[in-house]
């Protein structure tokens, strides 16, 4: 992941306020042309050198720290639904759009904290967490009586979150079934990526007592290839952990929904109220796989009409997997409608993965 210029971001500088701003496209994958305004340099500190990646409404930027001269990756909310609101002039409204994505973004730095103080080093390090302005969030925007209005809480322009973390390298896996033949893996190298995948998940479903009466359970639920980087040697780095659910196992409340793509998801994630387990995460592991030896996405097996933001589980088609019966069988397992019949959870999977692995 090589520093770049920003003018590889085809980017537009300008003042807002006294301050430097750079002002940028989108320039490729889903989001593709949504613009966004990062300070320059952000919080005082962090020069944006350029841009890395950005899926549903995240959006993440290459950075160099200014004072130890450390490239750094920097997560922030790429756009809010907010353009409802700035239609009929709801103020209030408007703001409240902002503060679930901020608050699940301050969530993901705390969840970075404590998968780091568990021992897990296939995550980021979060550096740093830092607020500076947004001058995009400003507007102008067209009213329902094509007008023009401004939101105009200043406190809120100020207090737009950055989660500053360590710089990894390597591509996303997505990336790298790009530039593989056929778009596929072989069955020993899908195996050794998604058992150090089933590591961080582990980890990641393990109860963490916080305080009297509330007690953690997080579900990672969106595992997909964009979210998984890959160094040399195959070593998998987990990214994008803020479309977690959040469950506190004392009161059984839901504390964040997350995200999940559609595909990838189990069919329990099609309903918005469910309380996810372990279970869904051990199908989405079975998604990636079918997809590294398939070299077929997900998304082709779902049902028409349905979009990748809205969750629903896709009927695979298991002519397609053409692999050794113990792992078509482990695949076809994960993938099973019914939670229960699945592998228990991750620690039980990465433990048949690795007995296959080692019968290779």
């Amino acid at each position: 992941m090589p520093s770049k210029n920003t003018s590889t971001l085809n980017a537009q500088t300008f003042e807002w306020n006294k301050r430097p701003y750079v002002r940028a496209e989108v320039p490729s994958g889903d989001n593709r042309g949504k613009v966004f305004t990062v300070a320059q340099p952000l919080a005082e500190r962090y020069e944006i050198v350029n841009f890395f990646a950005s899926g549903g409404m995240g959006l993440l930027l290459e950075g160099l720290d200014q004072r130890t001269q450390c490239r750094v990756l920097i997560k922030t909310n790429l756009f809010y639904d907010v353009i409802p609101y700035a239609k009929v002039r709801d103020q209030e409204g408007f703001t409240n759009q902002l503060r679930l994505p901020r608050k699940t973004l301050e969530m993901e730095r705390r969840i970075l904290v404590l998968l780091r103080n568990a021992g897990c080093n296939a995550v980021p390090h979060p550096n740093d967490f830092v607020y500076d302005s947004n001058p995009h969030l400003e507007g102008p925007y067209t009213t329902e009586d094509r007008k023009e209005w401004k939101y105009n809480d200043q406190d809120m322009l100020d207090a737009e979150p950055y989660l500053v973390m360590e710089a990894v390298e390597g591509q996303s896996l997505e990336q790298v079934l790009a530039s593989t033949p056929g778009r596929r893996l072989s069955e020993m190298r899908a195996l050794r990526i998604m058992c150090q995948v089933a590591d961080v998940l582990h980890v990641l479903h393990q109860p963490k007592p916080m305080r009297a009466g509330m007690t953690w359970q997080l579900i990672y639920q969106d595992l997909k290839p964009a979210n998984l980087l890959i160094s040399s040697q195959d070593r998998v780095t987990v990214i994008d952990l803020g479309g977690c659910q959040l469950l506190n196992l004392d009161s059984g409340q839901k504390l964040l929904p997350g995200a999940s793509t559609a595909g990838y998801c189990p069919p329990e994630s099609e309903q918005p109220y469910n309380l996810l387990t372990p279970a869904a995460d051990v199908y989405t592991v079975g998604a990636n796989l079918f997809q590294l030896l398939t070299g077929r996405s997900p998304l082709e097996f779902l049902p028409s009409a349905v979009g990748t933001m809205q969750a629903r589980a896709a009927q695979f088609d298991f002519k397609h997997l053409d692999c050794r019966p113990a792992l078509k069988e482990l695949i076809q397992r994960c993938l099973d409608p019914e939670p229960a019949k699945r592998f228990a959870d991750a620690q039980t999977l990465q433990r048949a993965m690795s007995a296959i692995l080692r019968g290779m």
